[in-house]
């Protein structure tokens, strides 16, 4: 028993590491770049590992706990079933993170449509799943784990099977600038199919089976920022300018965006904008704050003075 209980503690030290880590750097990224698909990284890295930390830790705990407890197998399976749903929430807005992360990185627009498609298309199947299985119309197994552990896997595979075909129908952005393409994105969905494949006979060999079943998940999940970090294409190096055209590429700025930005670097005033574009004062005081947010600056100032120093113009 002791045996167990020192690798699930070793485990328990490695996979909360690897959770720190893979936020941490996430966090930096996002900090060093402000891009919006590394926001989305970095989301992904929270609301992924909060799930793990919860149903997977939270799980195992509750069994030790309840381990002297005479328990019937209806009890069990409820708790089986009980536990993965009440922290599913984050896997879904970690799954939805991980599709955006995708469509970033390969320059395709997320409009509000794929919020209102994809929340409710994964709420109706996880009601349905739900009263399916209480409706006894789904029978939970004699493992109650392992029925709960392959269906969410099952999602978890097809999710990532949609997010690597993003990377084959995008517009090679994802490699110039992030260095996460085609081949990084296919390496990560193998690791995926090892890991689900591991969690599908996590008991196999009981606790030792289950340790190195949920080293091999938390450890792939932080492949996705650690080769960015790695790789970190996104820097410029400091002796190389990029023309305006590059540069509103890099910080993600649209083509109206890009006429403020001119604008406000030849000197002109909010009004002046407005009248010379067509546009309301307000209209422009909104693509400043954008502006601003996008590439990191405080002030028209501080962006004239970016601009400069990123294009030598």
């Amino acid at each position: 028993m002791w045996i167990e209980n020192i690798l699930y503690f070793v485990t328990f030290i490695l996979s909360a590491g690897m959770s720190a880590l893979g936020i941490l750097i996430s966090y930096q990224l996002y900090q060093q770049y402000k891009k919006q698909a590394l926001s989305a990284l970095l989301y992904q890295q929270i609301f992924l590992f909060s799930f793990l930390i919860y149903s997977v830790w939270g799980n195992i705990v509750l069994r030790i706990i309840l381990s002297d407890i005479q328990l019937s197998e209806a009890i069990h399976a409820k708790l089986a079933v009980f536990i993965p749903m009440i922290g599913l929430p984050f896997m879904v807005v970690s799954w939805f993170m991980l599709l955006k992360l995708g469509l970033k990185l390969n320059g395709f627009n997320t409009s509000k449509a794929f919020a209102y498609i994809y929340f409710p298309t994964l709420v109706v199947l996880v009601i349905t799943l739900d009263i399916l299985i209480h409706k006894n119309i789904i029978r939970i197994p004699n493992d109650p784990d392992l029925f709960i552990i392959r269906i969410l896997m099952g999602i978890n595979l097809v999710i990532h099977l949609v997010f690597v075909l993003i990377f084959f129908a995008g517009h090679k952005k994802s490699v110039k600038e992030s260095g996460f393409g085609k081949r990084e994105a296919l390496q990560y969905l193998g690791l995926v199919v090892l890991y689900t494949f591991a969690l599908s006979f996590f008991n196999y060999f009981e606790h030792i089976s289950t340790c190195i079943s949920i080293a091999l998940l938390f450890a792939a999940s932080t492949f996705v920022p650690f080769i960015i970090r790695l790789k970190n294409q996104y820097k410029v190096a400091e002796d190389e300018n990029m023309n305006f055209e590059e540069f509103c590429e890099t910080y993600e700025i649209s083509k109206r965006e890009a006429e403020i930005v001119v604008e406000i670097c030849s000197g002109k005033t909010n009004k002046a904008i407005a009248e010379k574009l067509f546009i309301t004062l307000q209209t422009v005081k909104d693509h400043n704050h954008r502006i601003f947010t996008k590439t990191g600056v405080k002030s028209r100032v501080q962006l004239t003075n970016l601009v400069r120093e990123k294009t030598g113009q």
